[in-house]
């Protein structure tokens, strides 16, 4: 029989995603503000079949690929949220003006997201190296907010070890 309260509604009413510099501490992370719709994790494996003439289907699966995607959406369109959905440096802002144009290496950041998770708990993502993809967004609309669509791809990090490289998730108990 199931837990009803192992059921997750909502995400957190604040701090739910911190943007920090690659291998920044979440305390030294950007609190990037209201997001809307959502935040999506989406995580593919490829592997290949193993055949062997002595049996009719595959007798394993080996993985050959794994990746990871966030998406979302900021609402809060500020030049620091464009910065970092452009894949730009912090600096890249400065009185008032993002600057860009003939990006010449994007800057890898750490993204924390923080969100409801069972039982009343916390539950808290760590993503040690990731970089937008290079699709974002921005509509300047009569009847409706201007969000920053933004798609984080989730790289390996090879400084740790090899079964926690995309990241890692924990579960803090209700207080």
């Amino acid at each position: 029989m199931g837990t009803s309260t192992n059921i997750v509604v909502g995400v957190q009413a604040s701090s739910t995603l911190k943007i920090g510099d690659y291998g920044a501490l979440e305390t030294a992370a950007r609190d990037a503000g209201f997001i809307k719709g959502g935040i999506s994790i989406e995580h593919d494996l490829t592997s290949t079949e193993i055949k062997v003439d002595q049996a009719l289907g595959p007798v394993d699966r080996v993985p050959t690929a794994e990746s990871m995607k966030i998406k979302l959406s900021l609402a809060e369109a500020t030049l620091e949220n464009m910065a970092a959905a452009y894949g730009y440096p912090t600096d890249a802002v400065a009185s008032g003006t993002f600057a860009f144009g003939d990006l010449a290496g994007q800057t890898h950041k750490t993204l924390f997201i923080n969100v409801n998770g069972p039982a009343g708990s916390t539950r808290k993502y760590t993503f040690w190296k990731v970089l937008p993809t290079g699709k974002t967004t921005q509509s300047y609309k009569r009847d409706g907010e201007t969000l920053v669509d933004v798609e984080f791809a989730v790289l390996c990090d090879t400084t740790k070890t090899a079964a926690c490289r995309f990241g890692q998730v924990t579960d803090t108990a209700a207080a």
